[in-house]
């Protein structure tokens, strides 16, 4: 059985991928670990990651799980334009993943819809910085109950 973590972030990514964007070329992928050179930041890459799992008990036989997602959005800049541009692609991913509206796609799991929760950090940590890097992480929370019954083989 597939983790549902790993099955939204998974949704997410795809659902992301069918979305045009302001800025283009953008690279969208599903991911374990955010590792990249700054030689592959020419262009904006985004990359959806599985996150945590908080589970909170709300009966004898079911949990609220809210499952969080992390989008990292990065790109090698030299100029103000290129970082005002980042600055609206983040927006916009923000803005997207809210809405929660795409087109074509059958992947989210039962049950997933919006996040409960979303919010962006822009450059965490003051990060790559003297190397020109932008780049931010949004967090989206999906809330799902589910059953504490094991599944039957």
């Amino acid at each position: 059985m597939a983790s549902y973590l790993r099955q939204i972030a998974d949704a997410l990514a795809a659902s992301l991928n069918t979305v045009s964007w302001g800025v283009t070329p953008v690279t969208i992928e599903r991911k374990n670990w955010a590792s990249v050179d700054i030689e592959g930041m020419a262009n904006p890459l985004i990359y959806v990651t599985p996150g945590t799992a908080d589970v909170q008990r709300i009966g004898r036989r079911e949990s609220q799980i809210d499952y969080v997602v992390n989008v990292w959005i990065g790109r090698h800049v030299s100029t103000d334009q290129e970082v005002d541009d980042m600055l609206d692609l983040a927006g916009e991913v923000l803005l997207q993943i809210r809405a929660h509206e795409y087109a074509d796609v059958e992947e989210w799991p039962a049950g997933v819809t919006s996040p409960q929760t979303s919010s962006i950090e822009i450059n965490p940590d003051d990060a790559l910085n003297d190397r020109n890097v932008w780049r931010a992480v949004i967090t989206a929370t999906y809330r799902v109950l589910e059953s504490d019954n094991l599944p039957v083989e």
